[in-house]
């Protein structure tokens, strides 16, 4: 017996657990588009008529039925089916998502970097709604450009004018660079800078209002 005939249902029963748990993931993160777009029905999550709730919690429960189903028939009748394998394709699916969303914030900062141009940051020129200019060259400026022991012209020459806001009062110059970078964006990140007595900048953060 070659060794693909030997593996090819435990390949089979993994791909069928993956599609199925693939499957019920994509459509009950996506109920709301199915269920308007697709169907009229008009609902939102707490306006779901019974039978969708029915439905969709049916979905989210399928994959591991069946395979506690799978399980039975091998303990009844041996080796005929392989809940192992599909077992292993339904869990490689959420580690796959759970993947995406640990590493994603990085791969997504990591998109949108750019150079430092010190017109583009001034003018807070091109840029997405999320990624701001400044919030996508905040890295490369701090790359090439200390920052501590600039004088307040030389900040000014490569930053513009430090922002008007009620943030951050005990930091002398403060620049809004955009929606924070991580999983959960609400709040925004900051460039602080303090100067010294010698009116050269002393500490330079980042921080989140």
């Amino acid at each position: 017996m070659s060794r693909w005939t030997r593996i090819r249902p435990h390949v089979g029963f993994f791909g069928c657990g993956f599609a199925l748990a693939a499957g019920t993931v994509y459509v009950t993160t996506n109920w709301y588009d199915i269920a308007n777009d697709v169907f009229h029905l008009g609902v939102i999550w707490d306006t779901r008529p019974p039978w969708l709730r029915a439905t969709m919690t049916a979905l989210e429960w399928a994959p591991w039925v069946i395979l506690v189903v799978l399980v039975i028939v091998r303990l009844v009748r041996g080796p005929v089916v392989r809940p192992v394998a599909f077992g292993v394709g339904i869990v490689a699916v959420w580690a796959l998502l759970f993947t995406s969303v640990m590493l994603g914030p990085s791969v997504s900062n990591w998109r949108h970097q750019r150079a430092f141009e010190s017109s583009a940051w001034k003018a807070r020129a091109g840029g997405e709604p999320m990624w701001p200019t400044r919030l996508s060259m905040i890295d490369d400026l701090l790359d090439r450009y200390p920052l501590v022991g600039l004088g307040k012209d030389s900040i000014e020459s490569l930053l513009g004018p430090r922002d008007s806001t009620g943030y951050f009062r005990d930091w002398d110059y403060v620049y809004w660079l955009g929606p924070e970078r991580g999983l959960v964006r609400i709040d925004s990140e900051w460039l602080v800078l303090r100067f010294g007595v010698d009116g050269r900048v002393r500490e330079r953060r980042i921080f989140r209002d």
